[in-house]
């Protein structure tokens, strides 16, 4: 995907919902390509955690993609954590990271994005 229209993307899924806070394309270096915090939000991980985080979720998707042959493709994932929400989605050869707050409607915010994700196919 194009930069350009990956950074189009990602301010998309953060329009969204005022509970999204980061939406990003992360590349198979776990490098943050597109997207970033909404404005006015503020990280909770530093930027050496954003680092790790972003490294995780590339290594993780690695290995999903080898039970790819056995269980199909990967839709998304998501996790609840004590403070946020994040759900990744395949995005090209890149993942898309969102994270959302506690309280988010994560099965709504997912339908709509993987909505999206499919007519920008």
């Amino acid at each position: 995907m194009p930069q350009t229209n990956s950074d189009d993307l990602c301010l998309r899924f953060l329009n969204l919902s005022g509970e999204i806070r980061f939406a990003g394309v992360i590349d198979r270096m776990g490098g943050l390509i597109a997207g970033g915090m909404k404005e006015g939000i503020e990280s909770l991980e530093n930027e050496e955690e954003s680092i790790k985080l972003y490294l995780g979720y590339a290594f993780n998707n690695a290995v999903r993609q080898d039970f790819d042959p056995t269980f199909g493709k990967v839709l998304y994932t998501v996790s609840e954590r004590e403070k946020l929400k994040l759900a990744t989605f395949p995005f090209g050869e890149n993942i898309l990271l969102v994270s959302m707050s506690k309280q988010a409607p994560h099965l709504e915010i997912i339908d709509s994005i993987l909505h999206i994700l499919r007519k920008s196919s």
